[in-house]
């Protein structure tokens, strides 16, 4: 009798173990089929045509319609699920798009940024890239704006050791560029500065822009300079100023150098020689001479008056 009691509850227990699983499978099959359903739905109008008279009169967007319920049924399902496709989708839907920046306030109210930071974290580049897609129109507005820079110094870290040249990379550069272009949140990203400066040399046409912009944006504003020329720069960094690079690349590269140049030689006195690495982008401008012949030979290579003029402009002021 025990024996066959013993057998029961063994029989007993796989039964609930078995209708257990499957109630499982089926909340998350559910789950993911309806936050597919509800990403689907938004991104037809995020990422697909615009509102017509209708959809304008009411607000606009999926999100900016009154459908912020649906929103905060999304955004809880993605955080309830670990499937790719699902954060894919839900980045699609989660305004990646800037066309309709009234929404923007809609995902910070119902916690949106917050997910959308979590999916920095995803092992598909492509979610990641598309996260950091998303961050970077959202933080148009200025409370987004302050809220995403608190992310600042995961994606550097995340961003300078991404593939070279790869999408999810280019990405992060371009929120990087874009939350650094006022004063306020340049000195957060200082102890990447070297990094940027290797990307510099090493990366593609599009790298180079959106890092040279970055640093431009820097070098502008006098508080960092000092920052700037503690980083260690490659031997290499003078290649920039190459005919191989775009003219928008080279003017970009001179007017970074004028910038520098230009508070190193202010406040030279400020920076004394123990202060900085052998390896500094201090020496570059300590000892111009290696700078003025590369500068030279791109101004007898170069056919554009306009770079021509900047070079020898520059070439006289170091």
């Amino acid at each position: 009798m025990g024996r066959i009691q013993e057998v029961g509850w063994v029989t007993a227990g796989l039964v609930i173990c078995a209708g257990t699983c499957y109630y499982i499978y089926k909340v998350t099959r559910g789950r993911d089929q309806s936050v597919r359903r509800l990403a689907r739905n938004g991104s037809r109008l995020v990422g697909g045509s615009r509102p017509g008279p209708a959809d304008q009169s009411s607000g606009g967007s999926w999100a900016a319609t009154g459908n912020q319920a649906n929103l905060e049924k999304l955004i809880c399902m993605v955080e309830m699920t670990e499937n790719p496709s699902v954060h894919e989708i839900a980045n699609n839907a989660l305004y990646n798009s800037a066309d309709y920046p009234y929404s923007h306030e809609v995902v910070r109210n119902v916690g949106g940024i917050s997910v959308i930071e979590s999916l920095l974290n995803n092992p598909h580049p492509s979610v990641r890239q598309k996260a950091l897609n998303a961050l970077n129109n959202i933080s148009v507005a200025a409370e987004n704006h302050r809220k995403v820079k608190t992310y600042l110094n995961q994606v550097c870290e995340d961003t300078v050791t991404y593939p070279l040249n790869s999408n999810v990379q280019l990405a992060g550069l371009r929120l990087i560029r874009h939350l650094t272009i006022t004063s306020e949140y340049q000195h957060m990203v200082t102890n990447y500065i070297s990094e940027f400066l290797r990307l510099l040399t090493l990366g593609s046409g599009e790298t180079k822009d959106h890092v040279l912009g970055m640093l431009l944006n820097f070098s502008k504003n006098p508080s960092m300079t000092k920052d700037l020329l503690i980083a260690n720069a490659p031997t290499s960094l003078i290649n920039i100023f190459s005919k191989k690079e775009t003219k928008e690349n080279i003017l970009n590269a001179l007017s970074l150098f004028e910038n520098i140049n230009y508070h190193f030689k202010r406040r030279a006195k400020a920076f004394t020689q123990d202060k900085f690495s052998k390896n500094s982008l201090y020496f570059l401008f300590q000892r111009p001479k290696a700078c003025a012949k590369k500068l030279r030979a791109l101004a007898a290579e170069c056919n554009d008056p306009e770079v021509k003029e900047r070079v020898e402009l520059l070439i006289s002021k170091l």
